[in-house]
């Protein structure tokens, strides 16, 4: 990042401050920029004032001339506004952004968001405070999640019967829905295959999207195909289960705006877990309902994605993990109904089903949106969805043995009387079988079957 006139920084800072506060005071100056804090897609520079006032200068890493592309500048662009327009018209802790650019040419020399640095500390540090009483870190965990509820449910009145990223006028009000950008998992982890030397990000533009299914399959569309019959089944399968989704039938739209990494990184709060900020919005755009606002926070569904879960009983111990802590899947479970209870008060009716079904349906969808997206985690998310599946519609069809009342069978009990042999479906089996077109209509019903049974039970997992 050499290129960054950072020379300039703290005048530029300086004048913007003065113009924010309506002020020409020459008290008002920078004394220090701090070294720089390097995330995964962008570099901070903290710009600190004479009276203590932090900001940050955020710069993309690709935020050069030649790599900067007119993708990243719209990226750029919508997520600063964005960001101004939750501040403008919710209560949502996000930092005020006080200047972008989305352009290299400009006093820094870098295109860049200046925003405000908000005091707190990364979930994280809460969530696993292992120094406090347990019942004390219960607490701070419910207050972060009711406050996370709070603020993420006022996301509803930005929807759209499109999805993709926010288009603004001059202004900076909403004007449109344009494409989205993405990062491409599968084109960087190939590189890292072959050995390629180059580690940047690699970012995709797609959209806009009229369909919910689009946005799910948009990656998963463009991924190289595998090399090995199984690896071809797996993906077959998971194409079959984003293709039984339902899609939204109660008259709303079917994208609404939420956050791209709700995770516990991009949490700030308090050391008694009172929300601070929700921070890094880069990605945002309106996505599916089924996975947009009200779904699950990913730190409460890891254990879905068996290739980066890591409990251990000893972890259970509080013994030190070798990496990340983690918590069990009962652990999970149990905080999973706590926010979903926290989405649901915050809806027009407290009994209305509609919001925690999106909310409890999110745990199955989300991962499966995950396995769409990023490969190292495709084939353990796919037989963790197909093992439940085969197994909820085996309990079903072993239950529902009788006629419905009109004389006509249940689809257990049509599925049961045409072929008793699905107890034994076996996961290599049927992505081969599926690949090679050799899974018959009954394998495929049963699966069907399953899988409905597992959105609906979606509460109890």
């Amino acid at each position: 990042m050499e290129c960054i006139r950072l020379d300039r920084l703290a005048q530029y800072a300086t004048t913007i401050r003065q113009r924010v506060q309506r002020s020409n005071s020459q008290r008002v100056r920078v004394i220090n920029i701090k070294p720089p804090i390097f995330g995964s897609y962008h570099v901070l520079y903290p710009v600190k004032f004479h009276d203590d006032t932090l900001w940050l200068l955020k710069v993309p890493a690709n935020g050069t001339r030649g790599k900067f592309s007119p993708s990243d500048a719209r990226a750029i662009r919508s997520e600063a506004l964005t960001m101004r327009l939750l501040c403008r018209e919710t209560t949502i802790p996000v930092p005020d952004v006080y200047a972008f650019s989305d352009t290299c040419d400009n006093e820094l020399n870098c295109p860049f968001i200046l925003l405000a640095h908000v005091e707190g500390v990364s979930l994280y540090k809460v969530w696993f405070d292992h120094a406090s009483p347990k019942e004390i870190v219960r607490a701070r965990r419910a207050r972060c999640l009711r406050d996370l509820a709070a603020a993420i449910v006022q996301l509803d009145k930005f929807s759209s019967n499109t999805g993709g990223s926010v288009v603004f006028d001059n202004r900076g009000f909403p004007l449109g829905i344009g494409p989205l950008r993405l990062v491409d998992t599968a084109s960087m982890r190939e590189r890292l295959r072959v050995g390629d030397p180059d580690q940047s990000t690699v970012f995709l533009e797609l959209g806009p999207f009229s369909r919910t299914k689009e946005y799910y399959t948009a990656l998963l569309d463009r991924r190289h195909e595998p090399d090995t019959t199984f690896e071809r089944g797996v993906l077959g399968l998971l194409q079959l289960f984003v293709g039984w989704i339902p899609e939204p039938s109660d008259g709303q739209d079917a994208f609404v705006l939420a956050h791209p990494d709700l995770d516990v990184q991009n949490v700030l709060v308090s050391r008694d877990g009172s929300l601070q900020a929700i921070i890094d919005w880069d990605g945002v755009g309106t996505v599916p309902r089924s996975v947009g606002n009200k779904r699950y926070p990913s730190w409460l569904t890891r254990d879905w994605d068996p290739a980066t879960y890591c409990w251990t009983e000893d972890i259970g111990q509080r013994a030190e993990p070798l990496g990340l802590w983690e918590d069990s899947p009962d652990t999970l479970r149990s905080y999973r109904s706590i926010y979903t209870g926290f989405i649901q008060s915050h809806g027009p009716l407290y009994d209305d089903p509609t919001d925690a079904n999106l909310t409890t349906r999110s745990l199955i969808l989300g991962n499966l949106l995950s396995a769409a997206n990023d490969p190292h985690g495709t084939v353990d998310i796919v037989q963790k969805v197909f093992s439940t599946v085969v197994k909820l519609a085996q309990e079903s069809v072993l239950t529902r043995s009788n006629a419905s009342g009109d004389g006509r069978l249940c689809p257990e009990e049509e599925i049961k009387t045409a072929d008793s042999g699905h107890a034994d479906l076996d996961f290599y089996d049927v992505s081969c079988a599926l690949y090679e077109g050799r899974l018959g209509e009954q394998h495929r019903r049963y699966l069907k079957l399953g899988f409905d049974l597992l959105l609906a039970r979606s509460n109890t997992l």
